[in-house]
C-alpha cells in the first residue's frame, strides 16, 4: 500500500505488473510446448490393434463356434478385422446361392467394425466337386464378387460395421483386390486361393483337387495372377509415396514357402508353382521397401508365425539356403477345428512393429483325454 490509505505506490504496481507478465509468459510457453507436443503426436502413427481370422464358419462345428469368436472381437478394442478366406468347407458345404447370402448375413454382417476379406478356394474353386454340388467355379466366383464386393450398379460393398476413416481402393476388373491406408500402414488384400490357385492340373505329377482327372482353369488363373502381381506392385508404390511405415498383405493360400507340398509323395503333392509369381513380387517389393512387411494367410487352420523368405540375387531360395529377408514376416491364422483369433498389435514406437497376441476362446475349447 502507499503512504496514504487507498493509494498504491508506483513501485508496488510495477512489481505486480512484472509478476503478471512473467506468469503470463510462462503460461504461454507451457501452452506452446503442449500444443507443439500434441501436434507432433498427432502427426505420428499411434499404437493400435486389429483382429486376424480365417477359415470360418466353414463347417457345422464352425457354425456353432464362430459366433463366440465374433462376440469376443466385438467386445475387444480392435480397430477392424482381416479375414483370410474359406467361409465354407471344401468337402461338404454345397455352393448353393442361398449359402452366400446366409454367410454374409450370419457372419460378415455380425462384425461391429469393418472386416476385410481375401477370397478362399472353398467358396468357388472347389465348387465343382460333386460333394459341393458340381457347380461351375467361374459362375460361383461371379456370385462371390456380387455378394461381397461389388453390386450390379458398380458400387462397392463394405463388410462389417462402418469406419469413415478407411477409404478403400479397388481394382477395376477384380473388385476383391483392395487397398487402404490406416495409421501409417498400407493394407493390401489379394485374391490368391488354395487348390493350386485354380491353375490347371492336368498331369498325374500333381494331385487333382475337385474329383476330376483335370482341374483348374489356366485362362482364369493367369489373368488373375497377373492382376494380383500388378496390384501388389502398385500398392507398394503407393506405400512408398505415402511414407507408410509398414505393409500388410492378406491372401488365403499357404503358398508353400518351403516347397514341402510340392515335393510331397504322390498323391499329396501340389502344383504350388502357381504361387511363384506372387511370391516373387512379394520378395522384390519387400527388398525395395526395406520397412516391415507382414503376410497373413490361412488355409492350414493352425496358428504360426515365421520368417520364411530367403533369397539369392533377388530370387527366392527355399528352406535354409540363401539370405534371410529380415523385414518380411508371415502369420498364419487359426481356422476350422481351432476357432480362435489373433490380435495383431502395431506399435511404431516398439522395436518390432508387429506383435501377436493369441486369444483362445474358452467356449470353443475341446476336451482333452489323457492317454491310458
Amino acid at each position: 500500500m502507499g503512504k496514504y490509505p487507498g493509494m498504491i505506490s508506483f513501485n508496488s504496481f510495477s512489481n505486480q505488473k512484472r509478476t503478471f507478465l512473467i506468469a503470463a509468459a510462462s503460461l504461454l510457453a507451457i501452452s506452446l510446448v503442449a500444443s507443439s507436443g500434441n501436434s507432433a503426436q498427432a502427426g505420428q502413427p499411434t499404437k493400435f490393434s486389429i483382429a486376424l481370422i480365417g477359415d470360418m464358419p466353414y463347417d457345422a462345428k464352425g457354425v456353432a463356434q464362430t459366433p463366440n469368436v465374433i462376440n469376443a472381437i466385438n467386445a475387444s478394442k480392435m480397430d477392424f478385422t482381416l479375414f483370410d478366406g474359406d467361409t465354407m468347407s471344401g468337402k461338404g458345404d454345397k455352393c448353393v446361392d442361398e449359402a452366400y447370402v446366409r454367410i454374409k448375413t450370419d457372419f460378415f454382417d455380425k462384425f461391429l467394425k469393418p472386416i476385410f476379406y481375401s477370397v478362399g478356394d472353398n467358396e468357388w474353386v472347389d465348387c465343382d466337386r460333386a460333394v459341393k454340388g458340381g457347380f461351375d467355379p467361374n459362375n460361383r466366383l461371379a456370385l462371390v464378387r456380387s455378394t461381397y464386393f461389388q453390386k450390379a450398379d458398380g458400387s462397392y460393398i463394405s463388410l462389417g460395421g462402418p469406419n469413415s476413416r478407411i477409404i478403400v481402393s479397388h481394382d477395376v476388373k477384380y473388385p476383391e483386390l483392395q487397398r487402404f491406408s490406416y495409421k501409417g500402414i498400407t493394407f493390401v488384400i489379394l485374391h490368391v486361393p488354395g487348390s493350386a490357385n485354380n491353375s490347371a492340373v492336368a498331369t498325374p505329377t500333381y494331385k487333382t483337387y475337385n474329383d476330376k482327372t483335370t482341374d483348374g482353369d489356366d485362362v482364369e488363373y493367369k489373368a488373375r495372377d497377373a492382376a494380383n502381381v500388378s496390384w501388389l506392385n502398385k500398392s507398394f508404390e503407393a506405400a512408398s509415396a505415402e511414407g507408410s511405415i509398414g505393409v500388410i498383405v492378406v491372401v488365403q493360400a499357404n503358398m508353400d514357402w518351403e516347397g514341402y507340398a510340392r515335393d510331397a509323395a504322390s498323391p499329396n503333392n501340389e502344383n504350388t508353382a502357381a504361387f511363384t509369381n506372387v511370391k516373387q513380387a512379394l520378395l522384390t517389393n519387400s527388398i525395395k521397401f526395406k520397412k516391415p512387411v507382414l503376410l497373413q494367410n490361412g488355409d492350414e487352420h493352425w496358428y504360426q508365425v515365421d520368417m520364411p523368405m530367403n533369397e539369392t540375387a533377388g530370387k527366392l531360395v527355399e528352406k535354409d539356403k540363401g539370405s534371410l529377408v529380415e523385414n518380411f514376416t508371415r502369420v498364419q491364422t487359426f481356422g476350422s477345428g481351432f476357432n480362435h483369433w489373433v490380435e495383431l498389435i502395431i506399435d511404431p514406437r516398439a522395436e518390432n512393429l508387429w506383435t501377436f497376441k493369441v486369444h483362445i476362446v474358452t467356449a470353443n475349447l475341446d476336451t482333452h483325454t489323457p492317454a491310458a
